[in-house]
């Protein structure tokens, strides 16, 4: 029998002190693969991470250009009016805040990470706000940073989620592999 949501919320409370004894499920083969598949899990933000930095290092290598100076005139006056600089810092700043918020609500409470590929689409999204508006030179100092601490706390999130998810799973279960 494996532990339930009870007993493995029980757990997380308990002193380092205190002995448990849950008895291991009768299936190690299903327990060895959920074993790997919250590994996998803990690794997505990691993998958020480097791919952030790598969308990174392309915007950087683009910063001094925009949308209006690589499209004709004609083009640029079918698209109509690009939205101004200080309303795309504005979305900015409120979806870094936001982002941050939830993130931090979820690390407090203990549930689940929420996707790090959500994460990831809009932080590299802003770059291409800002290239489309013409503003990523001069912002892409404040981009990066706070795209950086959305996908490093969101990186922290999903590993502690899941390295206590293993430690009741698995550790406290008596479960040895």
């Amino acid at each position: 029998m494996s532990a339930t949501h009870d007993q493995k919320q029980a757990l997380l409370h308990l002193t380092d002190t205190e002995q448990v004894t849950l008895t291991a499920t009768e299936h190690p083969e299903r327990d060895e693969h959920q074993l790997n598949e919250l590994h996998r899990r803990s690794r997505s933000g990691m993998w958020g991470l480097f791919v952030y930095l790598s969308a990174s290092l392309l915007a950087y290598s683009f910063r001094d250009q925009s949308l209006a100076a690589l499209l004709p005139e004609q083009i640029m006056q079918q698209l109509g009016v690009v939205p101004p600089v200080f309303m795309a810092t504005a979305v900015l700043w409120v979806s870094t805040c936001s982002a941050l918020i939830i993130i931090a609500g979820r690390l407090f409470h203990g549930t689940p990470p929420s996707g790090t590929v959500t994460h990831l689409m809009f932080r590299i999204a802003f770059f291409l706000l800002f290239f489309i508006v013409g503003g990523l030179d001069q912002h892409i100092n404040a981009i990066f940073i706070s795209g950086l601490t959305v996908m490093a706390l969101q990186h922290h999130n999903v590993v502690s989620y899941y390295t206590r998810q293993i430690e009741v799973d698995f550790t406290a279960c008596s479960c040895h592999y």
